[in-house]
């Protein structure tokens, strides 16, 4: 008697993990499962529960949602991570005057409010640094105010680790003083900007005539105060 004396009979059925993914069949054509949950949906199903209960040990790839705290976590194959992880942004303004002590001179905007941030950060008033590498958009919006009774140019540009980035430069010429009132434009922009972890970028202005400036305004009736300069930054 030999082991051809027990042949194993064919599979009756196509063999496929044809629902969750964690089933396979037997030489018998029994589907077994590791997990039953969910396997008659049409859909996939992550797994679920309390974010202290996250699985141990994961599998590598394993994606867990924390119901109580809405955080998706992705296991890496050594530790587990956080999609906020990934979540990068901040929003600050300046409630100051900004002013030029020469014309065609490059100046730093600062900021002196934060509005929100997880993750970046404003360094030394003027650095927006960010933690990880990835595309960001970067927006600005800037209050200039001319007091002369010519018009007058203005420059914006960026810097990244302190090198001016070709082409970012935008020139606004701001209208003059008419009567008593002085003359307003307000510039507002966005770039995307592929940044390393670490880098910083900083927003810089130039005047052709010092009588230009990044002013703040006070709120009159009927609207509230104007910041000199807002802006914003987030990871995509």
């Amino acid at each position: 008697m030999g082991v051809g004396d027990y042949p194993i009979a064919p599979f009756t059925s196509p063999v496929g993990m044809d629902r969750a993914a964690y089933e396979t069949r037997g030489n018998d054509n029994v589907l077994r499962d590791k997990f039953v949950d969910h396997q008659a949906d049409a859909v996939a199903h992550p797994t679920y529960g309390l974010d202290a209960n996250k699985p141990t040990p994961p599998e590598t790839g394993m994606i867990y949602v924390a119901t109580d705290t809405g955080v998706f976590w992705f296991y890496n194959g050594t530790t587990w991570v956080s999609t906020a992880a990934f979540r990068q942004f901040g929003a600050w303004q300046d409630t100051t005057n900004q002013t030029a002590a020469a014309a065609n001179t490059a100046y730093a905007m600062t900021f002196n409010t934060q509005d929100v941030a997880d993750g970046i950060t404003l360094v030394s008033s003027s650095q927006l640094t960010v933690p990880m590498s990835g595309i960001y958009n970067l927006q600005f919006s800037a209050q200039l105010v001319n007091t002369d009774s010519q018009i007058h140019d203005v420059d914006i540009w960026i810097r990244k680790n302190g090198t001016d980035l070709s082409g970012t430069n935008g020139q606004v010429s701001v209208p003059n003083k008419h009567g008593a009132i002085d003359g307003h434009a307000l510039p507002a922009w966005n770039y995307f900007l592929s940044l390393n972890a670490n880098d910083y970028v900083q927003l810089y202005w130039s005047t052709g005539n010092v009588a230009c400036s990044l002013q703040a305004l006070a709120a009159v009736t009927p609207h509230p105060a104007s910041a000199s300069v807002i802006v914003t930054m987030n990871r995509i």
